[in-house]
């Protein structure tokens, strides 16, 4: 059984990586069509230069089981971020922000 901490924590991680892909998808849409930005799940894996699936990508965004830290940082770099960039994002996430991800994503209340 996961831990209430563990919780907050694999939904936290879930909300950054969010935020990261869709600042991805943005910037994709401003961007030239020649860039190729990382901005879906298919391209994190691909990107991610190890065996690293879709299947394991959506789980780490779906905030509903544990992602190992090596698989964290691989989607991390292959979107093109750092454990910077990714810390200055989660460290910025408010209660209301994992309350919120609790109930409409998740649909937990």
């Amino acid at each position: 059984m996961i831990k209430e901490s563990e919780k907050i924590i694999i939904i936290k991680t879930a909300i950054t990586l969010r935020k990261m892909l869709s600042k991805n998808k943005s910037s994709s849409e401003r961007a030239d069509s020649t860039v190729n930005t990382v901005n879906s799940y298919d391209k994190i894996a691909a990107n991610s230069n190890s065996e690293l699936t879709k299947a394991t990508v959506n789980s780490a965004f779906s905030g509903k089981k544990r992602s190992t830290m090596a698989t964290i940082v691989l989607i991390i770099e292959s979107m093109g971020y750092t454990m910077i960039d990714f810390s200055e994002i989660y460290d910025k996430l408010s209660e209301k922000e994992v309350t919120k991800f609790r109930e409409e994503v998740l649909k937990v209340s």
